[in-house]
């Protein structure tokens, strides 16, 4: 503790100030220990992604043909009728692969921690891919996965 020239009786709250600047020079120091890494991966980042966005847009042949500029680009006429059938099957499979890449998404943290789980921890995660394989099958049965 660092010695005062006051009393400690006159001022009580003298001795609470210095532990508590103490403490705040060491959060100050966890700060360019800890903290100044990552703000300078953010930095560095942030600089990267703004030179590479300036390069390619000064580097890239800005000559844009007639349909690149029209209103749809991907493929389909922008005059036909309103009541022209559209074939989801496409946005179909886009969707379950969404949702099996977000489900197999859980099995990263699962892997990191599996020498450390109880038999709980275990076998919900097998119950989990179980569910997830009953649910790949059904997709493949009723042709959802099939493009043509």
């Amino acid at each position: 503790m660092i010695p005062s020239i006051f009393p400690s009786k006159s001022f009580p709250c003298l001795n609470q100030l210095l532990i508590c600047s103490d403490y705040f020079h060491l959060n100050a120091s966890l700060f360019y220990n800890e903290y100044s890494v990552i703000l300078t991966f953010l930095f560095v980042a942030t600089v990267l992604s703004v030179v590479i966005v300036l390069f390619s847009y000064i580097l890239a042949v800005q000559n844009p043909e007639t349909e690149k500029l029209s209103t749809y680009e991907c493929g389909f006429e922008p005059y036909e009728d309103a009541r022209h059938t559209f074939d989801v099957k496409f946005y179909l499979v886009a969707i379950l692969f969404i949702v099996f890449d977000i489900e197999t998404m859980f099995l990263i943290p699962w892997t990191n921690v599996l020498g450390q789980l109880d038999l709980v921890g275990f076998w919900s995660m097998i119950d989990f891919m179980f569910e997830l394989g009953i649910g790949y099958v059904y997709i493949y049965c009723i042709g959802a996965l099939d493009i043509h």
